[in-house]
């Protein structure tokens, strides 16, 4: 089906006029976009992307060394002024280096630019390094990654580091080559670990708009559109994909064309055996699965209703609910409809009805937009907003609809997000009462769930509201309980940066506080994270971050994620706290009730599981974490057991990590628990 752009161009606002799709598929194939800057006369293509913080550093009193140079093209010809020269390495695969000193070693180092060659498609730098050192003995590893392969501008930037000295690395099949590189000096973010840290920056070949963690390898696998870094004039039947393993520092690109699927703006759920099924978006009918135990897409079965900015979630059984999706396909009728994996076949549930949860949103295909959703107890899902009414959805039969009440006695929150961080508790928080063009709420609810069909219980003004109003914000529940809030902005302005949150926040319970908790702000970061921005909890406790933007020419593309790492991981000098280790995990899978064994290499005072994230658009309807009662075996050693919550959906099937804390509230990196339907 080809998608009706007509609603993407209104999305837009102001995307210039409608170009031939082969002539502009060519213009960003070769880094030629219309979006240009002058390079010493030069016009290059800048891929949309905002420079980073601060101010370039002059570069009369630069010193440069190489690990090669060509015949005629020298090290300091990387950065002389001149449009016709540039530095080039030797041919060959071996990784070259270019080290500049900066002269002093109190700038405050924020990013860089790089301009390829310009005179020919050659001697492209894609895999690379940057690191920043003092005294050119000792390095920090600041950025790394991927880039596009085209003469497009290349851009890293990074939490502002103090240093002299940066060194970047690359290598390429016909050695590398800059005609121009320019390094940013910012305002310097005073460390502070009891606030986390930040870094290293993740350089990505597109813009991620939707990820998920892989649950067998925890490689983040991520996508934008058809093109890297656009999705207008559409070109259906692709997307484009990277996949980044930080174990290995490896970033590498693909384009999955096989399912025939631009799997823009979907609907995301993770299935009981840790495979991603992707629905809908620009594609509306569309459904592609992502296998995690070969790494292969594949077609999944067609929807029964074409759906762009839908939400799904796996219910206790197995199978996967999804309803709403106006953005793409038509406005309205979007009611529920369930996938069973075992026959690859959806199956529509009218009786789950899209009207109930609508918005009062000014565009009415935003109405029935990116649901709070939360698979629960006997195949039912409770929907906890962007609407003020929440309600409860079955999925036998025909389907049914039930109210839940009202979830904060305040206005609609589109764009905001909601966590399952405690069994049964959700927290919501954020957004706006409509898509864009609307002022964010810093309000904060906790909801709570027990037996299906019954009103929640809901606390307003949980922890007395956000430090921040936030809206296209992202947000992750760690191993503590607490919830990691980050980036937004104070207006929803898609594709602007205007009013962007740069300070995230976390969340910490505390039922003892009327309020149920507290909101502290943490360390202040550097990039802007607001619309088309995605984060994911990794299997060591810390947090991806990354995206925004894709929109082509607008300068919000940020081709990029970023680390950050919690406290709970960091000694008072910023060092690693040492961490308690879970040696082994009883094997094969587990349902509602058995118990799990476990050993570790020292005595642990708390433990939990939390399911794998998936993400898009605000949405996570996969993370969930469940506080586990941990039982030390008698005269055993650092024997524990536990057992899975005992009715079937509390804990949905699928892969969770398994965390297990110390005393000092620091977690292990965790291992894997499969729960079954």
């Amino acid at each position: 089906m080809k998608p009706d752009w007509r609603v993407a161009l209104l999305f837009l606002g102001t995307v210039r006029a409608a170009r031939e799709m082969s002539e502009l598929e060519a213009l960003y194939q070769e880094g030629t976009t219309p979006d240009t800057t002058d390079v010493d006369g030069t016009k290059v293509a800048t891929l949309s992307q905002p420079l980073p913080q601060g101010k370039p550093i002059p570069r009369d009193t630069w010193q440069v060394d190489c690990t090669s140079e060509a015949d005629g093209h020298t090290c300091k010809q990387s950065f002389d002024g001149n449009n016709s020269t540039y530095w080039q390495s030797l041919n060959t695969t071996t990784a070259q280096n270019i080290t500049i000193n900066l002269g002093k070693a109190d700038w405050n180092i924020s990013g860089l630019t790089v301009v390829p060659r310009q005179d020919q498609q050659a001697a492209l730098i894609e895999e690379h390094q940057i690191f920043v050192s003092t005294n050119k003995e000792d390095w920090t590893l600041v950025a790394y990654g991927t880039w596009w392969p085209d003469k497009s501008q290349k851009l890293s930037a990074f939490q502002p580091q103090k240093a002299q000295y940066l060194r970047l690395s690359a290598s390429a099949p016909n050695g590398i080559a800059i005609q121009d590189i320019k390094i940013y000096n910012s305002v310097y973010i005073q460390a502070n670990p009891a606030l986390g840290a930040w870094g290293p920056t993740i350089d990505l070949p597109l813009v991620p708009v939707s990820g998920a963690v892989d649950v067998q390898t925890g490689e983040v696998v991520g996508w934008s559109s058809w093109g890297y870094n656009i999705f207008v004039e559409g070109k259906s039947g692709k997307t484009q994909t990277t996949t980044w393993n930080g174990g290995k520092q490896s970033v590498t690109r693909r384009t999955v064309d096989e399912t025939e699927h631009d799997m823009f703006c979907p609907g995301i759920s993770i299935d009981q055996d840790g495979k991603v099924i992707v629905t809908g978006g620009v594609d509306a009918g569309q459904t592609s699965i992502y296998n995690t135990s070969n790494h292969e897409w594949y077609e999944g079965g067609m929807m029964n209703t074409f759906r762009g900015y839908q939400a799904t979630t796996t219910l206790s059984d197995g199978r996967i609910f999804v309803i709403g999706g106006s953005w793409n396909g038509g406005v309205g009728l979007k009611n529920g409809e369930v996938y069973n994996p075992e026959t690859n076949a959806w199956e529509k549930i009218n009786g789950a009805q899209a009207s109930k949860m609508l918005t009062d949103d000014q565009r009415t295909y935003r109405q029935d937009n990116h649901a709070w959703l939360f698979g629960w107890t006997g195949g039912s899902v409770f929907q906890a907003g962007p609407s003020e009414m929440m309600n409860w959805f079955g999925t036998s039969g025909s389907g049914t609809t039930a109210p839940a009440g009202n979830r904060t006695g305040d206005k609609d929150a589109m764009c905001g997000n909601a966590v399952m961080y405690e069994q049964g508790k959700i927290l919501g928080f954020g957004g706006s009462p409509d898509y864009e063009n609307s002022e964010a709420t810093k309000y904060a609810a906790i909801i709570e769930i027990g037996k299906v069909n019954e009103t929640a219980k809901v606390t307003q003004n949980a922890g007395d509201g956000m430090q921040y109003k936030r809206t296209f914000h992202s947000s992750v529940v760690l191993p503590d309980g607490t919830v990691f809030v980050h980036g937004g902005q104070v207006v929803g302005l898609p594709f602007k940066e205007d009013q962007a949150q740069m300070t995230p926040e976390l969340f910490t319970p505390d039922p003892s506080n009327s309020s149920g908790g507290k909101w502290t702000p943490l360390l202040t970061n550097t990039i802007v994270r607001v619309y088309h921005s995605i984060a994911l909890l990794l299997q060591d406790g810390t947090v991806f971050t990354g995206g925004g933007g894709l929109c082509g020419d607008c300068e919000a593309n940020h081709f990029d994620g970023q680390i950050y790492t919690p406290a709970y991981l960091l000694k008072e000098d910023g060092s690693p706290r040492t961490r308690p280790t879970i040696n082994t995990v009883s094997s094969g899978p587990v349902k509602a009730g058995d118990t799990v064994e476990l050993t570790t290499d020292s005595d642990i005072k708390s433990a939990s599981i939390i399911r794998y994230g998936s993400t898009t658009h605000t949405v996570n309807t996969d993370q969930r974490r469940i506080a586990v009662d941990l039982k030390k075996a008698d005269g055993d050693g650092n024997k524990y057991t536990f057992l899975i919550p005992g009715e079937a959906g509390v804990a949905l099937p699928g892969y969770y990590m398994l965390f297990v804390l110390n005393g000092d509230g620091t977690p292990s990196h965790s291992k894997n628990v499969h729960v079954v339907a």
